[in-house]
């Protein structure tokens, strides 16, 4: 699922974003529709490039950050396109004309709407695509909002696309906090094909206690194992990332704090 490049198959209006690859193309290729700079929210760095797109993201709010990091936990999720345009304005005219509820305007122009996310997955069927909105509670409880994501739905639904407006309840802080944690054996470039050591699991279940901090866990694992801190930290952040260690993610997780697990697996 994409829009053609061509920019005379779109209004005027929108040709010099299309010309520049604004909301085009897949992976490593695709420019997001809206970056930090064009919209008045608190955007948030994500920092530096996808695991699974291979390319800087754009996050427009630490709801979306905490989305996307979520979305790239998962092993059966393949792209993730952030602030996806749906180019479609004939249609999104009239769906706004059928909900009653005013089109997204700028300069007297209309603009195009934009789907916080489209994912795809790669199941056993072949890949499939699944669009997600990310509001805060307060957004989604708003009617004149909701009207607009109605419009996206509908969009979406016509064209067989999953829709989904994502449950944020539980997005906070600390949620974040944890995810940007873990997800730092990415930004180190540490290879877990050729870095992770095939006795850290077997020596991380023999020491973990659950009211010792986890750099005196890391500096026991360092010692035992005989390897640099620093790659027994990174070998401990992609396990926790991959699901191996089975972290809680209600509680803070960093050196100076005790490791919580989940204890259904244990």
């Amino acid at each position: 699922m994409h829009w053609k490049p061509d920019p005379l198959l779109y209004p005027s209006h929108l040709r010099a974003r299309v010309k520049r690859g604004r909301g085009l193309l897949q992976g490593a290729e695709y420019l997001p529709w809206l970056y930090i700079r064009d919209v008045p929210s608190r955007g948030t760095s994500l920092g530096g490039h996808g695991i699974v797109t291979g390319r800087p993201h754009q996050g427009l709010s630490d709801l979306e950050a905490t989305y996307l990091y979520l979305m790239e936990r998962r092993e059966s999720v393949v792209d993730i396109r952030e602030q996806w345009p749906i180019l479609d304005l004939d249609r999104t005219l009239e769906l706004c004309t059928e909900l009653e509820v005013r089109h997204i305007y700028k300069r007297g122009l209309p603009e195009p709407f934009t789907i916080d996310f489209l994912i795809t997955e790669l199941t056993a069927d072949g890949k499939s695509y699944r669009a997600a909105s990310v509001k805060t509670s307060e957004d989604a409880a708003d009617p004149s909002k909701r009207l607009r994501l109605e419009v996206e739905h509908r969009w979406c639904q016509e064209r067989g696309i999953p829709w989904t407006l994502v449950d944020t309840s539980r997005f906070n802080k600390t949620l974040l906090e944890i995810l940007r944690f873990m997800r730092g054996w990415f930004r180190h470039r540490f290879n877990p094909e050729t870095q992770l050591d095939p006795r850290f699991l077997l020596a991380f279940e023999s020491f973990y206690k659950s009211n010792e901090l986890l750099s005196e866990l890391v500096a026991r694992l360092t010692k035992t194992l005989r390897l640099p801190n620093s790659q027994v930290l990174d070998m401990f952040r992609y396990c926790a990332w991959s699901g191996q260690i089975d972290i809680s993610l209600g509680h803070p997780l960093a050196l100076n704090r005790p490791l919580f697990l989940n204890q259904k697996k244990r």
